[in-house]
């Protein structure tokens, strides 16, 4: 354990819980429209590089909260992209009912 991890493990355990609160939000309703892809693919790419700095310095404090933030980005982009995908579908089948 690395000097004062214990305090990036306390942060990172806070995140978690404040951000399960977002995804058990998002999970009822299925919107994800205030999650723009900028910041998506930014936090995806920074909680990467995250995991991967955990690893190496053997940081389990680090990499083992990060990784259940990943796994929620990985749902957050998951409802994204669906939700995207089901919009486009209905505009599209709504205007081929009107032609």
């Amino acid at each position: 354990m690395g000097k004062y991890e214990i305090l990036a493990t306390v942060s990172l355990t806070v995140n978690v819980i404040s951000f399960m609160s977002i995804i058990l939000h998002m999970n009822k309703t299925k919107n994800a429209s205030s999650f723009t892809w900028t910041y998506l693919i930014g936090n995806f790419v920074a909680q990467i590089l995250l995991i991967i700095y955990g690893i190496v310095n053997k940081a389990w404090g680090i990499y083992g909260p990060t990784t259940f933030i990943f796994i929620g980005l990985l749902y957050v982009i998951y409802v994204k992209y669906h939700y995207a995908v089901s919009i486009s579908s209905k505009k599209s089948k709504s205007n081929t009912t009107i032609m």
